[in-house]
């Protein structure tokens, strides 16, 4: 059984696109979230916002994902890609 140290190395990986492309995809969904969560907007507005702030979480969720699969169990942590 891999270790937290291990399987935390398996997604931090700061020298590959992917890493930062999930990093941008669920702090912006974060920050509509707490948009929605600090002001009242109209329900037309609220509505284009949650489903914009939805879809960015299922995007970062997908490149989590998708950098989980392509990284390799068995190389050391510290190996470059």
């Amino acid at each position: 059984m891999p270790s937290i140290a291990h399987i935390f190395h398996r997604l931090w990986q700061p020298r590959r696109s992917l890493f930062w492309l999930m990093l941008g995809f669920n702090a912006l969904s974060s920050f509509m979230v707490g948009f929605l969560q600090l002001n009242d907007p109209p329900m037309g507005v609220r509505l284009v916002v949650s489903v914009f702030a939805l879809t960015n979480s299922l995007i970062g969720w997908w490149l989590t994902v998708r950098l989980w699969r392509e990284t390799d169990p068995n190389r050391p942590p510290d190996t470059p890609v």
